[in-house]
């Protein structure tokens, strides 16, 4: 099982958030949906402006 997920929200209006989690479901932290963004730093959305959310799986590179 993959330990890191690619994470894809996307807004009513449009927008998109794109991160990496150690995560396969959303979060919820006050009732607002975190996600981790590639910089490090966290949007926090209303679920109820959310269109789609998605997790993918990141492929573990072979370490020798």
């Amino acid at each position: 099982m993959a330990d890191k997920y690619n994470v894809k929200a996307t807004k009513k209006d449009g927008t998109t958030y794109e991160g990496v989690m150690k995560t396969k479901e959303p979060r919820l932290v006050n009732g607002l949906f975190a996600i981790a963004e590639h910089d490090g730093s966290w949007t926090y959305i209303q679920p109820d402006e959310l269109s789609e959310i998605t997790f993918k799986p990141v492929a573990e590179e072979a370490q020798e």
